[in-house]
C-alpha cells in the first residue's frame, strides 16, 4: 500500500507518469474494495495508502525547514511524518463509510461521495490546508477542467473519483470471474461530462492592457539577508526597467518584494518610481504597519503604487498561514518548540474578500501565497473583481513539486470563478491566467527575467460556480446518496 500511495502522488504536477499514479489508484482500490475481506486490515490499508500518498505529495513543505542553514533540519522528519499521519485520514475515514453499501456499486459510490466530502472537509478543518485536490490532477488538459466553471474543483474530483472507481470494480471483475457491467456507468458519467465541457472552451482574444510580470528569482536563504536587502530592491527595479516601460499599465512584483515599509519610506518609495511608467502603476508585495489600539501591526500586503510615487490602494493577506504567519496557541507550545516559535511571524489578518479599486485599472481581488488554494476563497462573491492578482513566493521549497501544484491551484481559481488571473512571484513560476485556464507569459522556475502579457480583452466572465459555489455539487452529491439507496434496495448482492 506504501508503493502504491508514493505512485498515485504522481497524477499531480509536474510529474509525467500520471497513467503509473492512475494504475496505482486503479489497483489501490480494487484491493480495498474487494480482494480484502477483513474491514480492519482494509482501513489499515486505506491509511498506509494515504500516509504515503499524502506524505510524498506534500513532502515540498520540508524544504521550508532547510532555508535557515539547516537549523530545523532534524525537524523535516517528523513533519514528513505527521503530515501522512494526519492527512491520510482524508482517505480512510471516508472508507469506514463504505460499510453502508449492500453491492459493489454502492460501496464504490459511497467511497467517491465519502472523498469528495472529506476534500471539502480540509478545506477549513484547523483553518484548511485543500491542496492538491484529486479534481486539479486533470489540469495536465485545459479542456478537462472547463467542468469547474460549474461544478468546481470538487466537482472534478468526483468525476475523476467515479472513472477510477469504475476501472477498478471492471479490475474487479476479472479478478473474481464475476461481470460487473454496471461498472461502466461510473466511466460513461464522467466523460460525457468532461467531454461536454471539453467542447465549450471559450477563447480569449489579446486586448490592450499590458503588464509586466518581474521575478529576479532571489534565494529564500538569501532573501532577508540585511546586507543584501538594497540589493534585491534594486533587483527588481532594474529588472523591471530592463526593457522600455512604454505602454506597460501594471509592473507586478511578488510577495514581500519591498523589503522596505513603504509607507513609511518615502524614499524607497520615491526610488520605485524608476519602475513605473508615467501613466502606469506597479504591485508590490510588502509588510505593511498599521495602527491598532496605540500600538503598530504588521500585514503581509500589497499596494498599487503609481507613476508619481502615491500608494493608490492596498490589500491585506486575510488568510495567514498557521506556523508561518503566525503561531496557533503559541503560549501553550512546550519548551522545546520555543527555537521554532520565535521565528514564527506574528501577522495580523486584513479584510477578507477586499478588492482594489483604482482608477485607470480594471477593478482587482488580491491574494497572497496560499490564499489562493481556496476555493470560493479568494473572490469577493459581492462585488466580483475582473482580475485576480496573486502574489507568492515559492522560494521555500526549492526545486520541487509545491511550486509547480501551487500555480494550477491558481489556475483552477480562473476557471472556477472566470476571472483573469495576474500571478507573480519572488521565485517560482509567474504567469498569466486567462478565464478558460490557459497559461501564458510564463517565466518558470528558478529563472530570472520579466515577461509582458497583453491581459484579455474580456477579462472576467460569468460562471455557474462564481454565481453559486458549491450548490451545483450539492445537488450532484444528494443525488449520489439517492442512487446509493436505490443501489442498495434493488441489487441485493455483488453481481
Amino acid at each position: 500500500m506504501l508503493i502504491l500511495g508514493v505512485g498515485a502522488s504522481s497524477i499531480f504536477p509536474p510529474f509525467k507518469e500520471a497513467l503509473v499514479g492512475y494504475v496505482c489508484l486503479i489497483l489501490f482500490f480494487s484491493y480495498v474494495l474487494g480482494v480484502e475481506k477483513n474491514n480492519k486490515k482494509a482501513f489499515f490499508s486505506c491509511y498506509l495508502f494515504g500516509f504515503s500518498f499524502f506524505a510524498v505529495g506534500f513532502s515540498w513543505i520540508c524544504n521550508a525547514l532547510l532555508v535557515d542553514e539547516d537549523e530545523f533540519a532534524s525537524y523535516v522528519p517528523v513533519v514528513f511524518i505527521a503530515m501522512g499521519l494526519f492527512f491520510s485520514l482524508f482517505i480512510s475515514l471516508p472508507y469506514l463509510l463504505v460499510r453502508w453499501g449492500r453491492n459493489i456499486y454502492a460501496k464504490g459510490l459511497i467511497w467517491c461521495l465519502g472523498i469528495v466530502l472529506f476534500e471539502w472537509i480540509r478545506s477549513f478543518i484547523f483553518t484548511g490546508f485543500p491542496w492538491n485536490l484529486f479534481g486539479s490532477a486533470l489540469s495536465f488538459n485545459i479542456r478537462l477542467i472547463q467542468g469547474a466553471s460549474v461544478v468546481g474543483c470538487y466537482g472534478l474530483s468526483l468525476m475523476l473519483l467515479l472513472f477510477v472507481m469504475g476501472c477498478s470494480i471492471l479490475l474487479l471483475g476479472v479478478i473474481k470471474k464475476k461481470k460487473y457491467k454496471g461498472a461502466i456507468f461510473f466511466i460513461i458519467i464522467p466523460l460525457i461530462f468532461l467531454g461536454l465541457f471539453c467542447g465549450c472552451k471559450k477563447d480569449f482574444e489579446d486586448g490592450d492592457i499590458k503588464v509586466r510580470l518581474v521575478q529576479p528569482a532571489i534565494p529564500q536563504t538569501l532573501k532577508w539577508n540585511s546586507s543584501l536587502l538594497y540589493y534585491h530592491f534594486r533587483s527588481y527595479i532594474n529588472l523591471s526597467k530592463s526593457e522600455p516601460l512604454d505602454g506597460v499599465d501594471l509592473v507586478v512584483w511578488g510577495e514581500t518584494a519591498s523589503p522596505y515599509p513603504l509607507d513609511f519610506d518615502a524614499r524607497r518609495l520615491q526610488e520605485i518610481t524608476e519602475a513605473i511608467d508615467k501613466d502606469g502603476f506597479l504591485i508590490t508585495g510588502l509588510i505593511r504597519f498599521g495602527l491598532e489600539q496605540g500600538e503598530y501591526v504588521s500585514y503581509n500586503s500589497m499596494f498599487v503604487i503609481d507613476g508619481n510615487g502615491e500608494v493608490k490602494d492596498y490589500y491585506d493577506k486575510a488568510h495567514l498561514v498557521p506556523f508561518g504567519e503566525y503561531m496557533p496557541l503559541k503560549e501553550y507550545m512546550p519548551d522545546f518548540m520555543e527555537p521554532v516559535a520565535e521565528v514564527v511571524g506574528n501577522l495580523k489578518k486584513g479584510e477578507k474578500f477586499k478588492n482594489i479599486k483604482v482608477e485607470g485599472l480594471p477593478l482587482m481581488g488580491g491574494a497572497i501565497c496560499y490564499e489562493s488554494i481556496f476555493p470560493k476563497g479568494v473572490v469577493n462573491p459581492k462585488s466580483k473583481p475582473e482580475v485576480l492578482v496573486v502574489l507568492a513566493n515559492d522560494g521555500w521549497y526549492g526545486d520541487s513539486a509545491g511550486p509547480y501544484q501551487h500555480l494550477i491551484s491558481a489556475q483552477m481559481r480562473a476557471v472556477e470563478e472566470g476571472v483573469t488571473v495576474i500571478r507573480s512571484a519572488n521565485t517560482g513560476i509567474s504567469a498569466v491566467i486567462k478565464p478558460n485556464g490557459e497559461i501564458v507569459g510564463v517565466i518558470g522556475l528558478g529563472k530570472k527575467g520579466i515577461s509582458d502579457v497583453l491581459l484579455p480583452k474580456v477579462l472576467s466572465v460569468d460562471t455557474i460556480y462564481g454565481k453559486y459555489g458549491n450548490f451545483v455539487l450539492l445537488i450532484c452529491m444528494i443525488l449520489g446518496v439517492l442512487v446509493v439507496v436505490c443501489l442498495n434496495k434493488y441489487i441485493k448482492d455483488d453481481k
